[in-house]
């Protein structure tokens, strides 16, 4: 477990090799630049993330960590597609704020690269576990398929139509008897 001082320094200089390849829309940033934007060392960095490459990894594993801890749901059965919605939400959120920097990674909708794979691999298990509550509940339409939806809405990148767009993708898997505009009013971040 990491110190509160380490646990700063390593999000400080997460979010700046994000600030960094966002601004410039590639990886040609130095360690030097990123431990500049940071504050911090540059043996700092290599300390906490031992290469470039496994820092700019670790971006995309602490992004998929938080959507992880938001599919975990609220527990409450009840609940499922209330769960669903929010993270659908919340990850539609972090990839419209995170375009430029997947674009510089060269990351596309659909592939994992092998860094990522294990934390998104636990997301995937607790998303499928609220679909299948929801589905069980009969809240979801038999043919949707969880992780279809979540590619769907990775490729979502325009904050204006991000709402539309979920509002869409909403339709095309609540059960007929949801009333989708009330779910979507209570639960989609404007």
């Amino acid at each position: 477990m990491l110190r509160d001082d380490a646990r700063r320094t390593r999000a400080t200089v997460l979010r700046s090799v994000w600030e960094l390849m966002s601004n410039t829309g590639t990886t040609k940033v130095s360690v030097d630049d990123i431990a500049d934007r940071a504050g911090v060392s540059p043996a700092s960095v290599y300390r906490h993330f031992g290469s470039k490459q496994k820092l700019i990894d670790e971006v995309s594993v602490d992004r998929w960590r938080r959507a992880s801890r938001w599919a975990a749901g609220s527990g409450d059965p009840q609940r499922a597609l209330i769960d669903i919605i929010t993270v659908l939400d919340r990850f539609s959120l972090m990839v419209t704020a995170d375009a430029d920097f997947i674009a510089a990674a060269g990351v596309d909708v659909g592939q994992t690269p092998v860094a990522i794979l294990p934390v998104r691999q636990e997301f995937a298990r607790r998303f499928d576990h609220l679909w299948t509550t929801a589905a069980d509940a009969g809240q979801i339409v038999p043919w949707a398929e969880s992780m279809d939806l979540i590619e769907l809405v990775g490729g979502i990148r325009d904050p204006h139509r991000r709402v539309p767009k979920l509002t869409t993708l909403i339709n095309g898997f609540c059960a007929a008897r949801i009333d989708i505009p009330h779910v979507a009013r209570a639960v989609l971040t404007r």
